[in-house]
């Protein structure tokens, strides 16, 4: 009879060991229960969808190059009816295109019949701080990349120490 006290007193001990531990597993599980939020709280909080870009010290340029750029008329004109074009050659701009910092916005939503992407540019200079400088020969010729033999030099376009800032908000919509 002593033995099977013995038996129900281990087993008694095992029961309450486990009942224990698994108080102790319980209480982190406790500790993660929903709560009520009140309806002061719930105003407070915003979802917002949409994408941000973030542009940190973003550089276009260097030194940039474009062998010719012109405009013109391939049958020329009464009395002049060969082609012609006028433009420039050999066409550099030193410097920086254009420095961009910040964060652009791109959303979409509606409004009444309008749906409308809505894109906030970030600061953008045009030059970059220090400026841009471009320079280029004028040119007259009867091909449209100013390269024939014909072609006439009529000057040379030097601009120094350009720069100009881009903001504000783009919305793309239909109509």
């Amino acid at each position: 009879m002593n033995a099977v006290r013995k038996n129900k007193g281990d087993v008694m001990k095992r029961v309450i060991m486990l009942a224990v531990i698994a108080l102790f597993v319980m209480v982190p599980f406790a500790s993660f229960t929903k709560t009520t939020i009140s309806d002061e709280d719930l105003d407070a909080v915003t979802a917002a969808a949409g994408v941000s870009l973030t542009f940190t010290n973003v550089t276009i340029g260097g030194t940039t190059t474009l062998s010719s750029i012109s405009w013109g008329d391939p049958t020329g004109f009464t009395g002049f009816t060969q082609p012609g074009y006028y433009g420039f050659q050999n066409f550099a701009i030193s410097g920086n295109l254009a420095e961009i910092s910040g964060i652009m916005n791109i959303d979409v939503g509606t409004s009444g019949t309008s749906t409308r992407l809505n894109i906030v540019l970030p600061a953008i200079t045009i030059g970059g701080a220090a400026g841009m400088n471009i320079q280029a020969w004028m040119m007259a010729d009867t091909q449209a990349n100013l390269g024939s033999a014909n072609v006439a030099e009529a000057g040379i376009i030097s601009i120094r120490g350009f720069s100009t800032q881009v903001s504000g908000t783009i919305s793309i919509f239909a109509h």
